[in-house]
């Protein structure tokens, strides 16, 4: 395989935003790229393509005309427009298929991202997975997805880069890019894929469910880096997360079966090694447990820069390369003209190629991209930034998302803590700490284009998303401080503000020694950011946290402190700290922070979101192989914790957590009662809108895995004195020597209850939701024993309990 190396020079000249490319949140100084071996390592069984070579698609139950419409136009194309559209070719666009004009087939523009598109002006930056997920609420999961594709259609966008659907799906709280994903729960983040995939693919665009599967760290990731004149590909391989099949399958494929469920259009593989085969090269992980298993009926697309070769990649699954020859062919310049020849000399088979071409266009059918035309996309900051002089900009942003994206702030901000303080009452002299609660001083988009753009020791105001491929542009930002202020006008109150950084600007820690005392609350803003490219060494709050909060508690006694962060960190050096009243989460909420967080400080709102992961006191609370960090040449990380990551973890060995998954507190409180379990509530798959094969035993042909065999039901009562909404939960205890104590298995969001108020919430039971797999039948079952079925308001606050024998 012959690949340029092209100067860093040449970087600066052609490509000024080459460090914010999909896949990579590291500055363009390091990036190069490199030859790679095209035999990688591959000699592990799952490259086997003759054990599981790959199945034709026949369009599933749902695709069936478009994918006719596809098979036609594909028996018309040559072998070159074949590969044409197959390879990423120089556009626009984060990657760009090539056209087959002469039948009317443009070219496809490929974009990021989770939170909205990516690098381009005049859309919207959305909340991320992490903080949607905290909501814990349905109908803002769908909202959200549906706005987002709906931007991305404006722009001209066929296929969306989104959403993450559960790589990473939070082995461990260190992971960089933990935020763009939703529950660290299998089950949980399946309801949200499932829901984002429809939420998308309703708006006409395309979904691209990733990354699949096991891509739990960013450390040792990717062979296309070059640092100081020494090529990553001569010093260490990818990361191969080695996962056993009960695990792969009651863990890591859940959520990806979820997502499948919905129709994802498309699935990309990740940087990572599986069992030490190269995902986007794995004939196990591909032809076999997503195509065959999974039914997978639409294109797996390679993650930019996880394809390592021709060959095996073409055989084993993988069906468009991307960026191809986008980027100079820096991320991994194969197929193109040597698949063609790959072709024709046999090689590889045509028909495998006209099935993954097939199987890419049947999702550009089957959503009516053909027929009603997207718009040209126009600019793009990531790559080569291109811009028409003459239709540069479309504003797509409509007032209605600004509301949503300000509803799903207000939904997801979780109370952990609170002796009183809050709802605020109105008060008259109001203290604002940290540079959280205001404008980067590098404008609102430093911190949302890559990793090295958001520098630490810079001022970089409100967190408002995290860094590389999953962030987008704000095109605003309303602070805290802004949103804050603007109240205190309203009250006819006086409020200030300390925002320089108190350990490098002289005189700050003089100002909050004079301010706090006469303030009758103190608001504390920390953050923690993190993004693509690198993961999180400890749990330690960015720039000046730990030294605002030192001095705050020993200024006032009426410390409210708020939190943006990608996940857990520190706060034990002061979380039980009298004189700290109230601790609130608000994670990455987007373009209208400081909007949706003051509705519920003070009370407008009552705050209802929970925790999507488990809050630990330390790192050690956590298995403790979370993050490999080695200079072996081929690194390992085993997961040997198995299906106990998050609160099955802390679950399984009795640890105590600070806050337990599913924790989050109210302005009013609620009781639970009523505990019933409805066994006449069968019903069947009524959901699915592609059938998985998955095997499970009692199969008959006319039932699914996904039928539901009862129904619980629960009332929820509203016993304190103000509105609030109470996210019920709904957790099994499934026998087997393999299983967790418990595992989440429903949630209803009871909305807006009033006093005294109560309401009935339902979890639907599926088969699959009661179900082990077996190793040795390699198919699901029910297993024999009694069923624990417990319901509450966490993890480990569940008061209702009963039994269920199948």
């Amino acid at each position: 395989m012959v690949s340029a190396k092209i100067t860093l020079a040449v970087l600066f000249a052609v490509l000024p935003a080459f460090a914010y490319h999909p896949g990579f949140g590291l500055g363009f100084e390091r990036l190069a790229r490199r030859a790679v071996n095209s035999t990688g390592e591959g000699t592990s069984s799952d490259s086997n393509s003759t054990q599981w070579p790959a199945p034709l698609a026949d369009g599933g139950k749902a695709w069936a005309a478009a994918f006719a419409k596809a098979k036609a136009a594909v028996a018309e194309m040559t072998v070159e427009e074949l590969v044409n559209v197959t390879t990423g070719v120089v556009g626009l666009c984060s990657g760009q298929t090539g056209a087959v004009t002469r039948l009317g087939i443009p070219q496809l523009c490929l974009q990021d991202g989770p939170i909205g598109p990516r690098g381009v002006y005049g859309s919207s930056q959305f909340p991320a997975g992490i903080t949607v997920a905290a909501t814990w609420d349905r109908e803002l999961m769908y909202a959200r997805a549906r706005a987002m594709g709906q931007e991305f259609h404006d722009q001209g966008i066929h296929v969306a880069l989104a959403p993450v659907t559960g790589g990473p799906l939070g082995r461990t709280p260190l992971d960089g890019r933990g935020w763009e994903g939703t529950f660290a729960d299998p089950y949980a983040c399946g309801e949200a894929s499932y829901l984002s995939v429809k939420g998308i693919t309703d708006a006409g665009v395309a979904t691209v469910a990733k990354h699949w599967i096991a891509y739990e760290q960013e450390t040792s990731r990717n062979i296309y880096l070059e640092y100081e004149g020494v090529s990553q590909a001569d010093v260490q391989l990818p990361i191969s997360s080695n996962v056993d099949d009960l695990t792969m399958h009651e863990v890591y494929m859940w959520s990806f079966a979820e997502a499948v469920r919905a129709g994802t259009s498309h699935i990309m593989c990740s940087y990572n090694r599986i069992n030490n085969t190269q995902s986007c090269s794995s004939a196990k992980g591909l032809n076999n447990l997503l195509k065959t298993e999974l039914n997978f009926q639409g294109g797996v697309v390679s993650d930019w820069g996880g394809q390592w070769d021709s060959v095996a990649s073409a055989e084993n699954g993988l069906d468009v390369s991307m960026p191809g020859a986008g980027f100079l062919g820096e991320l991994g310049d194969f197929w193109g003209s040597t698949l063609v020849d790959l072709i024709n000399n046999g090689t590889v088979s045509e028909v495998v190629v006209q099935d993954k071409v097939i199987r890419f266009f049947t999702a550009y059918y089957h959503l009516g991209q053909d027929i009603d035309p997207l718009p040209t996309f126009v600019y793009n900051t990531i790559g080569s930034p291109t811009l028409n002089a003459t239709s540069g900009y479309r504003n797509v942003r409509k007032p209605s998302s600004a509301e949503l994206i300000k509803e799903i702030g207000s939904a997801s901000v979780t109370l952990l803590k609170n002796t009183g303080s809050l709802p605020l009452k109105h008060p008259q002299r109001i203290a604002v700490l940290g540079n959280d609660a205001t404008d980067n001083v590098l404008g609102p988009n430093a911190c949302g284009l890559g990793n090295s753009a958001c520098d630490i020791t810079n001022l970089n105001g409100t967190l408002s998303t995290g860094g590389g491929s999953g962030s987008a542009l704000a095109p605003y930002i309303i602070t805290p401080l802004d949103a804050l202020q603007k109240r205190a006008i309203e009250d006819n109150a006086e409020i200030a503000a300390v925002v320089a950084n108190s350990t490098t600007t002289i005189g700050a820690e003089d100002a909050i020694a004079s301010l706090l005392p006469d303030a009758d609350v103190t608001l504390v803003f920390l953050n923690r950011y993190s993004g693509e490219g690198a993961d999180i060494p400890d749990f330690e709050l960015a720039g000046d946290g730990d030294n605002l909060m030192d001095l705050a508690v020993t200024y006032s006694s009426n410390v409210v402190v708020v939190i943006h962060t990608t996940g857990v960190v520190n706060i034990e050096k002061w979380v039980d700290n009298p004189n700290v009243t109230a601790i609130l989460v608000a994670y990455l909420p987007g373009q209208e922070a400081g909007s949706s967080l003051v509705p519920v400080l003070y009370g407008d709102v009552a705050p209802s979101g929970k925790l999507p992961f488990t809050w630990g006191k330390s790192t050690d609370d956590y298995p403790p192989n979370g993050v490999a960090y080695t200079d072996a040449y081929s690194p390992q990380a085993n997961f040997t914790e198995g299906v106990l990551i998050d609160y099955r973890w802390f679950d399984q060995k009795g640890i105590t957590p600070r806050y337990e998954f599913g924790f989050g507190l109210s302005y009013t409180t609620f009781s639970y009662s009523d505990l019933i379990v409805d066994q006449g509530r069968w019903a069947e798959d009524y959901s699915s809108v592609m059938d998985t094969a998955e095997p499970f035993a009692g199969w008959d042909g006319s039932n699914s895995l996904y039928d539901v065999l009862f129904t619980v039901f629960a009332t929820v009562t509203n016993t304190g004195n103000v509105t609030g909404s109470e996210v019920a939960q709904l957790y099994i205890s499934i026998p087997g020597d393999n299983q967790p104590v418990r595992q989440l298995r429903g949630f209803d969001k009871a909305k807006d209850l009033a006093a005294g108020d109560s309401a009935v919430v339902s979890f639907p039971v599926r088969r699959k939701d009661v179900s082990s797999w077996s190793v040795v039948g390699q198919y699901w079952f029910v297993p024999q024993g009694t069923f624990g079925i417990s319901v509450g308001g966490s993890s480990r606050n569940l008061p209702l309990n009963i039994t269920w024998t199948p």
